[in-house]
């Protein structure tokens, strides 16, 4: 139980900090290790899906690796993960477009790195837009002179509803 308290006061802290932070105004500086690297291992990644080039796809994707998608449907394994994209693209009219940009990449340590992008999709079934913004995140283990993603997810971007403003007190201090 005391751990379980102490795991919920540091939670609340670390939201309150998020909190504030964004009150503020000024957004986190995030960090960019090795961007260029993770620029170009991006890009390879959503070029080899958008050619459905699963041979090649399945190289850059450790044999466990795991994947939490936008559906939140949790896939676990390469065989898996390459009978969802293949699932996935029988669904879709058309190939899918992406548009990407890195936003942060942190080396954990010298072989293991946490990647985050922001992704927007031109996605349709059955003539409607499923697509649209998301927030990808990855863990990646050094292979070679390379990367292999052990782990990955897409969160869509969704607005949020603004708060309804408090009622001003009562100027005779009486509560209302």
């Amino acid at each position: 139980m005391k751990n379980l308290i102490s795991v919920f006061f540091v939670f609340s802290f670390f939201i309150s900090s998020i909190t504030l932070s964004n009150a503020q105004g000024k957004p986190a500086k995030l960090p960019m290790e090795n961007k260029t690297t993770f620029e170009t291992f991006l890009k390879d990644v959503y070029t080899l899906y958008e050619k459905h080039d699963y041979k090649a796809l399945k190289n850059i994707y450790d044999r466990q690796a795991g994947e939490i998608g936008p559906d939140g449907m949790l896939i676990m394994g390469i065989k898996n993960l390459e009978a969802s994209w293949k699932m996935f693209d029988g669904m879709v009219d058309g190939t899918p477009t992406f548009t990407y940009q890195l936003t942060s990449s942190r080396m954990v340590t010298p072989e293991i790195a946490i990647i985050t992008w922001d992704s927007d999709a031109d996605i349709k079934i059955k003539g409607q837009q499923i697509g649209g913004k998301a927030t990808g995140m990855a863990v990646l283990k050094k292979k070679g002179n390379g990367w292999q993603i052990q782990f990955d997810t897409m969160t869509p971007v969704m607005a949020m509803p603004m708060p309804a403003p408090e009622a001003a007190p009562a100027m005779d201090g009486n509560k209302q």
